[in-house]
């Protein structure tokens, strides 16, 4: 009962950080925006995984477009109502550790478990094996396509700035 609690309040502690740095970078970023209309993106924010499973579901392509800090932004509004709950990147929670994800899992593979969890632990070995290893399979988060594109934007942010 005391690990389940201490897990619960790890999870509001890293919601709460997540919260209160996620609203200094966009001042920040909005604030670099206004005086640079275009800024290059790190080489690291380019870094997807490309060869692998692209996972079961509708998502079968991804289009890699630079970066979008206003996505991102959305996606970690998102993943703090979410995801966080049971993911975090320093350690792992419910779920596995999100650190470097999208070097381990190509964007589809990303989406399509973001999406449709159900039909992946069902039909995907790689999800099936996470489902596994970590005794809690995955729930429908219920979101749209552009939702979890924002998620997957905040992740690409969030993974270039991890070593």
């Amino acid at each position: 009962m005391k690990k389940r609690i201490n897990v619960i309040l790890g999870c509001f502690g890293f919601v709460a950080i997540l919260a209160c740095s996620g609203n200094e970078g966009t001042k920040a970023k909005k604030e670099d925006s206004a005086e640079q209309p275009s800024v290059a993106e790190p080489a690291a924010m380019l870094d997807y995984k490309t060869e692998g499973s692209k996972g079961v579901g509708t998502i079968t392509s991804f289009e890699h477009k630079p970066f979008d800090a206003q996505l991102a932004n959305r996606g970690v509004e998102l993943f703090v109502s979410k995801c966080a709950m049971c993911h975090s990147f320093d350690r792992t929670l419910v779920g596995p550790s999100l650190d470097a994800v999208i070097k381990r899992r190509t964007p589809e593979w990303i989406m399509n478990m973001m999406l449709d969890p159900a039909t992946m632990l069902e039909k995907d070995a790689d999800a099936k094996a996470l489902s596994k290893e970590y005794g809690s399979p995955m729930i429908s988060l219920g979101l749209k396509q552009e939702e979890a594109r924002a998620i997957l934007e905040y992740l690409r942010e969030r993974n270039s700035t991890t070593k």
